[in-house]
């Protein structure tokens, strides 16, 4: 993603969606709302990157542990972990992931399209392609 993000720097937009996979980690909804709440202070993909390195032990304490190591107010982040708003935030991404039959992550689609080829290279083509079309179409 990185690499086109940089090829296409005015014509992409980057939505990242959340989809815990519950069934094969028992702590993955604690771990997006904690990447939410972490959100709200402006550490979002902080958050992600040091859940992702300690994905095998997800626990509640230890997402804690990550969220002190990373600076946030304590406090600010545990309401917003357990708010209303981030419970709607992850049931609206999850209603997403079910309406476009995502069932593994990560996917990606361009202009509500399917990445099937994820190479730089096939993203990369995808783009262009779109950016051949006129506005408005796809």
């Amino acid at each position: 993603m990185d690499q086109l993000l940089a090829a296409f720097p005015k014509d992409l937009r980057f939505v990242y969606k959340q989809m815990p996979l519950v069934q094969i980690h028992q702590n993955a909804m604690n771990a997006s709302k904690a990447a939410i709440a972490a959100n709200k202070q402006g550490k979002y993909w902080e958050m992600h990157e040091e859940l992702f390195k300690i994905s095998k032990n997800l626990s509640l304490d230890e997402i804690k542990k990550v969220a002190e190591k990373l600076g946030l107010d304590m406090k600010k982040f545990e309401a917003d972990m357990n708010s209303p708003e981030t419970e709607k935030i992850l049931q609206d991404d999850l209603a997403t992931a079910r309406a476009t039959d995502v069932s593994g992550t990560p996917s990606f689609f361009i202009n509500g399209k399917r990445v099937t080829n994820r190479s730089f290279e096939g993203m990369k083509a995808m783009v262009e392609e779109e950016l051949k079309k006129p506005k408005g179409t796809s």
